[in-house]
């Protein structure tokens, strides 16, 4: 019920924002709620994963429920959202030339200094005949990113990472570095 208010909630802010904004603005509105509420649905399927069962528990989170949720948020607004990084864990993440483009900027602006917190990244674009609006939104390794992707990982959890994602690249990360980015498609 609680996740079916919260998609509720989501549903009538992207409709009263693109009432009040203009057309680039209310993509990027709609993005940006999207990826939060998104976002903050799957921390929040995560961190009752690992209280219930520990670390190895929020595997089948990111496994499966994070493509459930993906799902349940693409369908009422007719987008794609997903999870996407350079050093992915699921090859079906894996980024395509434009994610790694925007993936790439995010990186360069890290480098210089600034915050990954709220960096985004968006474009029109035309791919194979088709107009869309493609957005990213930097993810930042934090603490909860750790205890799967950091350098200091359990035998018993990288054996089951191992044994779920054999070509398993995201290890090793350390707090602040660019874990990925949420990446959506808004069709035109």
């Amino acid at each position: 019920m609680h996740n079916k208010k919260i998609l509720l909630l989501s549903i009538s802010l992207v409709l009263l924002l693109t009432i009040s904004a203009g057309a680039e603005d209310q993509r990027v509105l709609q993005c940006r709620v999207l990826a939060r509420d998104f976002m903050t649905e799957l921390k929040g399927e995560l961190k009752v994963a690992i209280r219930s069962g520990g670390t190895v528990k929020a595997i089948p989170v990111c496994r499966e429920t994070a493509s459930e949720l993906a799902a349940r948020y693409s369908l009422p607004f007719g987008v794609q959202i997903g999870r996407t990084s350079e050093r992915w864990r699921n090859p079906d993440n894996r980024p395509d030339r434009w994610e790694q483009e925007g993936l790439a900027i995010f990186e360069k602006r890290r480098l210089q200094g600034e915050t990954l917190a709220g960096m985004e990244y968006w474009q029109e674009v035309e791919e194979k005949g088709e107009r869309s609006f493609r957005y990213l939104r930097a993810i930042p390794t934090g603490s909860l990113c750790l205890r799967c992707h950091g350098e200091n990982i359990s035998r018993k959890l990288k054996k089951v990472l191992q044994k779920n994602y054999p070509e398993d690249q995201a290890v090793g990360f350390r707090l602040g570095e660019l874990r990925g980015a949420f990446t959506i498609i808004l069709s035109q």
